[in-house]
């Protein structure tokens, strides 16, 4: 089996560049301090089949989706309800047209789904008679391993200030994005992945995010191979703060694609950047 994570944004709720902000990282031209909100596509092969798993839907789904060049996913992961990781869900019709208006599964914390409902009760409500819309399956999880178009999918529980969010296992991946801490079972859990992306907002500490010193800290008692850090915001610049990680470890940015291959190979790449989506 093969498992690909791409990252289709590496920032904060704010996205990079921040509007207003006129600090270096902001005004840089390096593309990798360009951060879209913070998601990523599970691409899993065993045999000829692809099957895609989005995780989380953000505003800026349009563009990620383009700039990763797919029209169809096979479910969305829901980790939390928070705007930036749930505001792009009515994007999520171009997905549905692509997937031959098949309704889509969405995966969710019983808490995430229902709110969901009640932020876009209009795309949830089967009577809503318009046909410019997504049709969605809601699907709840707890603890216990779910399986989505046959992949084994397995829910990590961390702390996010005061609500847990969902990180994600799909074989020896894993993606845990905005939290501040892991709990030990949690960790138990985590067991064996060798290819993780992790939440690391800045150097700082931060009340709901882990800072970069943390996510490494995190990192290691796992034991993973390569981490790369995402949800980072405009503290941390690319380059230079890149040169100061260990081996095995490196900040995420958007169009990252990190695989586990079946041979057992960790192979590291990037999606060329194609023409401009925006001005």
């Amino acid at each position: 089996m093969r498992v690909e994570i791409e990252i289709l944004g590496s920032g904060t709720s704010s996205g990079i560049p921040t509007v207003g902000c006129d600090c270096w990282v902001c005004r840089s031209e390096n593309p990798r301090n360009r951060r879209l909100r913070s998601s990523v596509l599970f691409r899993v092969q065993d045999g000829a089949d692809e099957v895609r798993l989005l995780v989380d839907v953000t505003p800026d789904l349009r563009l990620q989706a383009l700039r990763a060049g797919f029209s169809s996913v096979h479910a969305v992961l829901f980790t939390h309800t928070h705007a930036d990781h749930c505001h792009g869900l009515d994007d999520l019709r171009a997905l549905y047209w692509g997937g031959g208006r098949q309704p889509i599964p969405v995966w969710g914390y019983p808490e995430s789904i229902a709110r969901l409902k009640q932020s876009f009760a209009y795309v949830f409500d089967h009577e809503y008679d318009y046909k410019g819309i997504a049709r969605l399956e809601p699907q709840v999880f707890q603890h216990q391993p779910f399986k989505v178009a046959g992949v084994t999918v397995t829910p990590i529980p961390v702390v996010h200030g005061n609500m847990r969010v969902a990180g994600f296992r799909i074989g020896d991946a894993a993606y845990i994005t905005d939290c501040n801490a892991v709990p030990e079972s949690s960790l138990a859990a985590l067991k064996g992945v060798r290819l993780l992306v992790l939440d690391a907002l800045r150097r700082a500490p931060h009340p709901t995010h882990m800072s970069l010193p943390e996510a490494l800290a995190t990192a290691r008692r796992i034991g993973v191979e390569q981490v790369f850090f995402t949800h980072i915001n405009h503290d941390i610049e690319h380059e230079s703060v890149n040169r100061e990680l260990p081996p095995g470890a490196a900040l995420g940015f958007d169009r990252l694609l990190a695989a586990l291959e079946p041979d057992g190979r960790i192979t590291i790449s990037e999606r060329p950047p194609g023409p401009p989506l925006i001005a």
